[in-house]
């Protein structure tokens, strides 16, 4: 099950993610993305290998869909 409305507070984290990362994920912003993604998309709090960042780019683009909602 997926959480469809993103919070005010979280609209402003994800402005924040947005504005900072572009090629790279720095570790801070890492943690932020799988924070929210497994509240939105309810499950265990996991970061995954960055070894290739195909997991990380299909988490982003799971929460731009909620923050654009």
């Amino acid at each position: 099950m997926v959480k469809k409305v993103m919070t005010e507070e979280d609209k402003d984290i994800w402005v924040d993610f947005k504005a900072n990362v572009s090629q790279t994920l720095p570790y801070e912003y890492k943690k932020i993305l799988c924070k929210l993604h497994a509240n939105y998309y309810e499950h265990p709090y996991t970061e995954p290998c960055s070894c290739n960042g195909k997991t990380y780019k299909l988490w982003i683009a799971d929460i731009d869909r909620i923050y654009g909602g």
